[in-house]
């Protein structure tokens, strides 16, 4: 029997979690002979988006890097050691303090910035001091060939968008008019962008729609919505089961899903239900399927999305170190990613997206679809390599 925890149970947790985690981490002890490289994560630390993105982000590269263990780069031993920060995700000063406190009183070698604006904000400051920068939440546009040291590694709703309408044509010829509503902070504004960009290659007619940051009440704009009278709509759950409620008979689709959520509303409710972001579910992946139960196990909640997206940054990098046969030079780490390819939980990981922003370091990622066929069950529709993913969007965003 899974077990999950309410969002004020979860609330809760982190709140107790974050009381070590806010402090800056725990700074590990060095084995003999085994040296430490320090990456520093900057995530939301309190609240309902600490409980849903930072805490378990914490916790999952917590304990990937303990699955590794030691690694060896160019005949030197290595361990990871994770410091942790707040930097409030939505937060450009988030951003630069967390940036700071991790480089000038941590020392950290690489870095990761959960949220578009935070780690656009400490990106400067990354570069200037010549430390890599991971982000995540940001449209792939923002990078850029002078933010060099800038990569995005995590899932990104731009590069999965392409595939979904390519096989969303294909399968679902009736769908001619889509609605797509997010937050509207910059990863909102990205994944709107992404579904317009796609619906206008496909030739599909869309509406876009942004609601306030932390909204949970959609029946104002699931009655904006039903007037648009679509055939599919993109956004939250919660928006879909109110437009149920008014008699929508469309399909429904989001890239970030959580088996509580399900819970909450009836899982008979959402049979059908689609999602197009990766997952550890669906019987694709079994090694990140694994690694989502020993989270479940070790920590007692499901691991949400962003978690498992983040657990690649340290499988991705650790390969790429080896790969370089460094850990401090930063041009050759950085050809390395540019050029390689790197062991993850779904395979074998490469960057690319050039077209969206001239220099790539987006991580293409395989592309599943996955229906909701029963309590805690999904069905895999389609999985698009990552060679046929960044074909699609070469096409979609050219």
């Amino acid at each position: 029997m899974k077990k999950w925890l309410s969002v004020a149970a979860i609330v809760v947790l982190s709140l107790v979690l974050v009381i070590g985690a806010a402090c800056g981490g725990g700074e590990g002890e060095e084995e003999e002979g085994v040296k430490t490289l320090k990456f520093g994560l900057a995530g939301p630390l309190t609240g309902a988006l600490g409980a849903v993105v930072g805490i378990p982000v914490k916790q999952a590269l917590e304990l990937a890097s303990e699955q590794m263990g030691e690694f060896t780069v160019a005949g030197e031993r290595y361990q990871w050691d994770l410091i942790v920060v707040d930097n409030q995700l939505q937060s450009v000063a988030g951003g630069v303090a967390s940036a700071t406190k991790l480089i000038f009183d941590n020392n950290v070698d690489f870095m990761h910035q959960a949220g578009a604006d935070a780690g656009l904000a400490a990106q400067p400051i990354c570069q200037e001091k010549g430390i890599m920068l991971d982000m995540s939440g940001a449209d792939p546009k923002d990078l850029a060939p002078d933010k060099r040291n800038l990569f995005q590694t995590v899932a990104s709703w731009a590069v999965n968008m392409p595939p979904f309408f390519d096989w969303l044509t294909k399968e679902h010829p009736e769908v001619k008019r889509i609605a797509v509503v997010n937050s509207e902070d910059r990863t909102g504004q990205a994944i709107n962008d992404a579904a317009i960009a796609c619906a206008d290659y496909y030739g599909l007619d869309i509406v876009s729609e942004f609601v306030p940051m932390g909204t949970v009440e959609y029946y104002p704009t699931a009655t904006k919505m039903m007037t648009k009278d679509p055939d599919l709509v993109i956004g939250a759950l919660d928006l879909y089961i109110a437009m149920r409620e008014m008699g929508f008979e469309g399909l429904g689709v989001t890239g970030y899903w959580s088996a509580s959520w399900a819970e909450s509303v009836g899982w008979d409710t959402v049979d059908g239900y689609l999602i197009y972001m990766p997952h550890p579910f669906g019987g694709i992946w079994p090694e990140a399927e694994a690694f989502a139960a020993e989270f479940e196990d070790r920590f007692g909640v499901e691991m949400a999305p962003a978690a498992f997206w983040a657990v690649t940054i340290v499988h991705v990098l650790t390969d790429a170190l080896k790969q370089a046969g460094t850990v401090d030079d930063l041009d050759k780490i950085i050809e390395t990613l540019e050029t390689g390819s790197f062991d993850s939980l779904v395979g074998p990981l490469s960057y690319g997206g050039e077209v969206l922003n001239g220099i790539g370091h987006v991580g293409i990622w395989p592309s599943p679809i996955y229906e909701v066929v029963g309590e805690y069950e999904y069905r895999a529709l389609a999985v698009y390599t990552p060679e046929e993913t960044e074909a699609l969007l070469s096409e979609v965003y050219k």
